[in-house]
């Protein structure tokens, strides 16, 4: 089914009203993971200039996915009492500022980690919890698909921004490159937040030249209700053992590459794979989650990934097999942030939906932030990825299980 004809079952005032500001969201999102999916373009130039190991380079931005854990669930609240476009115009500067102290790193490895934890803190800013908040509260009929349109933003920063990462390094160093990324998101994202980053609350409010209390006009559960519930816990665990195994392989997807033979660029072009792939498998994924059960639809998305950890297991450098790995990799990338904030909305409503978010958001980052430096240590000692590959499958076997035994969502979003 094409997109238009999508759109089109969905009521169009939605979509109508709303689309400049799914544009600037999923450009926001495409920024806000920058940082995370070149990662991998910057192992080989750090650990030849440096001498750091490929598990203390990944460790930078576990220190920052780290703080993360403790601080998306503090600006949850935040979001919820004041909303999305105060905390969402502050990203963009804030997020440079982060990238250029990355660029600032070295040779000391404790400056590099320093500056992962400053990012931490900047990054909060131009989080999917920001831009998926405000769409949430505009879209209810299709939801998931404005959600999936958002979020696949971050597909197609994953397939532009590992190549232009590799070809500034190649040209200009790692340092340029950075920068680069710095200047592109305030002259890109800025100007469109200004314009279009506006929650429900705040149309609410220009209507009737009051501010509206989110609680008094909002369903939903509190976070000590949802708290109380197995789904919450479900979802949770699901989506952090989901997220460690997608980041690393993708972490150090490149490095197997590199390994097996391929150039530099050879291995950006064939991990650019996953950016397309990724943004088909939300667009998809948004779709289904409006019409069939979201437990349904987890559990086949978390099964496919499957496929990557074992083609990988011995790999030997054949680049149909590396295409084939990364593109199931990333049918999980195109829906494991995507749950996040549509399992979030469905399953406790948008009464709370900031402080909620926050804490399953908490749950993903911890499982993507340990895998990867987790991986590289057990690479360091072994020289092999196939170990980790092994146990990483029967993870996602357990996660398959937690999705497909979540209870059935309510019809609507739920009432307090």
């Amino acid at each position: 089914m094409q997109t238009a004809d999508i759109v089109e079952e969905v009521p169009r005032s939605e979509w109508r009203e709303g689309w400049p500001l799914v544009l600037t969201a999923a450009l926001g999102c495409a920024f806000a993971a920058s940082h995370a999916v070149t990662m991998g373009a910057f192992v080989g130039p750090l650990t030849g200039e440096f001498g750091w190991s490929r598990g203390e380079v990944t460790a930078g931005i576990s220190f920052g996915a780290l703080g993360s854990i403790f601080l998306v669930p503090a600006l949850g609240p935040i979001v919820d009492k004041i909303g999305a476009r105060k905390i969402g115009l502050l990203g963009p500067p804030a997020y440079a500022a982060g990238l250029l102290l990355i660029s600032l790193s070295g040779p000391s490895i404790y400056g590099w980690y320093a500056a992962w934890i400053a990012m931490a803190v900047l990054s909060l800013f131009i989080s999917p919890l920001v831009w998926t908040m405000a769409v949430a509260s505009r879209f209810e009929r299709s939801r998931g698909l404005a959600l999936a349109f958002v979020l696949a933003g971050m597909s197609v920063g994953a397939a532009i921004f590992p190549f232009a990462a590799a070809t500034l390094i190649e040209n200009f160093g790692w340092r340029v490159a950075y920068r680069v990324n710095a200047l592109a998101a305030l002259v890109v994202v800025l100007p469109l937040a200004l314009a279009f980053l506006r929650d429900a609350r705040d149309l609410r409010a220009a209507q009737t030249d009051q501010p509206l209390e989110p609680e008094a006009v909002v369903p939903g559960l509190s976070l000590r209700e949802a708290f109380r519930t197995r789904t919450f816990w479900q979802i949770l665990a699901m989506l952090a053992l989901v997220a460690g195994v997608y980041n690393a392989i993708y972490q150090h997807f490149q490095p197997m590459m590199t390994d097996a033979g391929m150039t530099a660029i050879e291995a950006a072009a064939i991990a650019g794979i996953i950016g397309p792939v990724s943004f088909a498998a939300r667009l998809l994924t948004g779709h289904l989650l409006d019409r069939f059960s979201p437990p349904l639809v987890a559990a086949s998305a978390f099964a496919i990934p499957l496929l990557s950890c074992l083609l990988l297991i011995g790999f030997d450098g054949d680049p149909v097999i590396a295409g084939i790995a990364i593109a199931c990799c990333a049918l999980a990338s195109g829906a494991e942030i995507d749950m996040i904030a549509y399992l979030g909305a469905r399953y406790f409503g948008m009464r709370n939906y900031g402080a909620i978010y926050g804490f399953i958001f908490a749950g993903h980052t911890l499982g993507w932030a340990l895998f990867p430096p987790l991986v590289g240590v057990a690479f360091d000692r072994s020289g092999s990825y196939d170990a980790a590959l092994t146990i990483m499958a029967a993870l996602l076997v357990i996660a398959v299980a937690l999705a497909a035994s979540i209870r059935k969502p309510p019809m609507r979003d739920v009432d307090p």
